[in-house]
């Protein structure tokens, strides 16, 4: 009996100490990658911030374009993330006033809105 308490425990000791040296080189392992992308991402920063062209070397003309294809693009998208709620034309009160605003709620519930 106290063979079997004795192998239990030794066993639990082994089994937790290799489950903590894993979790210990997995964390390691993720803090090391984590450094490698800081560093990469400093350097495409870096690179991208040289080859940038400022918006002062840009033509008058040439930024009212690009103003003009963002704010264009921005109200076409939200305009289509926008649900048409279609409400039957044939509707039997007080049932089917319950059926629209639960289908509203379920069209506004799957919206995805974006943060301006």
């Amino acid at each position: 009996m106290l063979e079997n308490l004795e192998f239990g425990a030794l066993l639990m000791v082994v089994g937790m100490s290799m489950v903590f040296l894993i979790l210990a080189m997995l964390w390691g392992v993720i803090a090391i990658f984590q450094q490698i992308d800081r560093r990469m991402f400093a350097r495409e920063a870096a690179r991208a911030q040289q080859e940038s062209t400022p918006i002062e070397t840009l033509s008058p003309e040439l930024l009212a374009a690009i103003t003009i294809a963002i704010h264009r693009y921005r109200q076409e998208t939200s305009a289509s993330q926008q649900p048409r709620l279609q409400i039957p034309k044939r509707m039997e009160p007080p049932q089917a006033r319950w059926v629209a605003v639960g289908r509203s709620y379920q069209l506004r519930s799957h919206v995805i809105s974006r943060k301006r």
